[in-house]
């Protein structure tokens, strides 16, 4: 037997960041453009960009700095908040699974 959970953070009642987020900007940061990261996730441009501006939006800051156009096309990279933002949660998430394998394993 296993058990499985979801995390994720919300405001004012609506989901703004959670796994889904996160392995976006995750692949944004490493392929140095949200339409590169978003096509790798099989996920329109449109709906990345809408994701993140709307998460830029709840947070009240920019979670990446974005240069549009050019010879090369544009490029996206990670700000110094969206960076902590991601280290915040990812370390929430291990703490919440060790919490949660604990609970499990004392339960069963």
């Amino acid at each position: 037997m296993n058990i499985g959970w979801k995390i994720w953070l919300t405001k004012d009642g609506s989901k703004i960041y959670g796994k889904g987020p996160k392995e976006l900007l995750q692949r944004t940061e490493k392929m140095g453009s949200l339409r590169k990261a978003a096509m790798s996730m099989n996920m329109s441009y449109s709906k990345a960009w809408n994701l993140i501006s709307n998460l830029e939006k709840s947070l009240g800051f920019k979670i990446l700095d974005k240069t549009i156009g050019g010879v090369d096309g544009g490029s996206s990279t990670l700000t110094e908040e969206g960076k902590v933002l991601m280290s915040k949660y990812e370390d929430l998430e291990k703490r919440v699974e060790e919490a949660i394998l604990k609970i499990f394993e004392e339960t069963f």
